[in-house]
């Protein structure tokens, strides 16, 4: 299946502009409520798909992170701005930019929208409403994100996932070294070993 979607050239996943992941949603009737504006909860789902989508995209999968690390990520703090609601059949785009990462803690933004044209909106643009007939913005994410280990404890943000965030431009505050090892320590760190 994993080789059928390839042919598709991952678009299921989304896709990176710039430093921003821009993966698209569409509403469905279980998303909505008796109205059929989509219920609030489901935004966090959105968001949250759109994020495990940028890690596969960027190269590191969530599922083979904890696998080989043991280390997940945990929300932590969410803050949620509702715009303008979402409604039955439209197709949305989420749009997630990592912001910091310092050691066990990952911050994120994250904005979901309609496209009324079918256009991408630049990294830093400013996202137009319907009166104009452009992008309308509906939901503005803020999240910190902890990386917990199998027992919930806090734990350093994992080495590849560090740098592939690094490739974005975004690094380990206070001038950390990432180890080699990729168990998401310092290398400063006293090992186990």
């Amino acid at each position: 299946m994993s080789e059928a979607l390839d042919l598709l050239g991952g678009h299921l996943s989304g896709h990176m502009v710039g430093d921003v992941h821009h993966f698209p949603v569409r509403v469905y009737y279980e998303d909505t409520d008796a109205g059929g504006i989509v219920y609030h909860a489901n935004y966090l789902r959105y968001a949250e798909r759109a994020r495990t989508e940028m890690l596969r995209v960027l190269g590191v999968p969530h599922a083979e992170q904890v696998a080989a690390t043991g280390v997940a990520f945990a929300v932590r703090r969410c803050t949620m701005d509702f715009l303008a609601p979402a409604r039955l059949e439209d197709t949305l785009l989420v749009r997630s930019r990592i912001t910091s990462v310092t050691g066990a803690t990952v911050l994120a933004e994250q904005t979901i929208y309609r496209p009324q044209s079918g256009g991408i909106v630049p990294p830093g643009a400013a996202t137009p409403d319907t009166v104009t007939g452009e992008d309308q913005t509906l939901v503005r994410l803020s999240l910190k994100l902890a990386c917990i280990n199998a027992q919930g404890r806090a734990v350093r943000v994992p080495t590849p996932v560090a740098q592939a965030f690094a490739r974005l431009g975004v690094g380990r505050g206070n001038g950390e070294k990432i180890n080699s090892k990729g168990d998401g320590a310092s290398a400063d760190a006293p090992s186990e070993e």
